[in-house]
């Protein structure tokens, strides 16, 4: 390998952390890792978190299930999503691979170890203080792979060293049915995707949309196109108010049951709130 790649390695670390990258919380974090910097084939997305305010990157439909159920308002114990998390100082990691007689991960191209990361810091505040739990996010079939888990190793010994909690999320451990509930409402929290005309007639739609849906032979999105025609509306609009009502948790709901618009809404509770959970703890 010439002394041109090396450098060429050691600079793109140098540059990310010049840039900040792996350092801040909430809504100043910069992820390690960006979309662009990962091939995807079509899977990576950028998202705007709910409880950050910024745009996260994420690298597999994996991780966008996981986030968007770390990232409801009902995981009320989370209060920061870090993704893509450096295993900082590389040096670490390198004495662990030494330790175990493990191979540490090289880019493919220059031969040179790159910085490892785990794909999300997640940190829990409770009424006894907070903690930090390290995930790594990864498809069943691939635990069989005596690569990855020599590679998950580094990383558990890793977080161990830092007292952090440390484990694998799988899609066993993710309800298909609530995830594709979230998928349904992601965005729909911001008042920004709203029509604007909506906006300061939340609560007269809300009115309107739950009285109608008192009425159980009644559809969600009868009851929506009803209120649209009540309140002078373009079709779709107490629709996407109904969505931002469940988003929101104004309306409570169980997400545990997939959201079909052609059935009848049941609303647990109408009102506010969050229920202290941490998915995949």
């Amino acid at each position: 390998m010439s002394k041109g790649s090396r450098r060429s390695e050691s600079g793109a670390i140098a540059r990310r952390l010049k840039e900040g990258r792996g350092q801040g919380s909430e809504k100043s974090y910069k992820p390690w890792l960006t979309v662009r910097d990962v091939p995807s084939r079509g899977l990576s997305v950028r998202i705007k978190g709910r409880k950050t305010g910024r745009v996260h990157h994420l690298l597999s439909q994996l991780e966008l299930s996981y986030f968007l159920m770390l990232d409801d308002i009902r995981a009320g114990c989370v209060t920061d999503i870090r993704e893509q998390f450096p295993l900082t100082p590389i040096e670490t990691t390198l004495e662990i691979a030494d330790m175990l007689s493990i191979r540490h991960p090289k880019d493919p191209k220059t031969g040179e170890p790159i910085v490892m990361t785990t794909d999300f810091l997640v940190i829990v505040t409770s009424a006894d203080g907070g903690r930090r739990l390290a995930r790594t996010l990864k498809p069943s079939a691939d635990l069989g792979s005596p690569r990855v888990i020599e590679k998950f190793e580094i990383e558990r010994i890793y977080w161990e060293t830092q007292g952090v909690d440390w484990g694998i999320v799988t899609e066993r451990e993710i309800p298909q049915s609530l995830v594709g509930n979230l998928r349904s409402l992601q965005g729909c929290w911001d008042t920004d995707n709203l029509p604007a005309v909506a906006v300061p007639q939340i609560e007269r739609i809300e009115a309107e949309l739950h009285r109608a849906l008192s009425d159980k032979s009644i559809p969600l999105f009868q009851a929506a196109l009803d209120c649209d025609g009540r309140l002078g509306f373009e079709n779709g609009t107490s629709l996407a108010v109904a969505k931002y009502l469940i988003a929101t948790r104004r309306w409570d709901i169980d997400l545990h049951q997939p959201i079909k618009t052609e059935e009848n809404l049941h609303i647990l509770v109408r009102g506010h709130g969050s229920t202290e959970m941490a998915p995949g703890g």
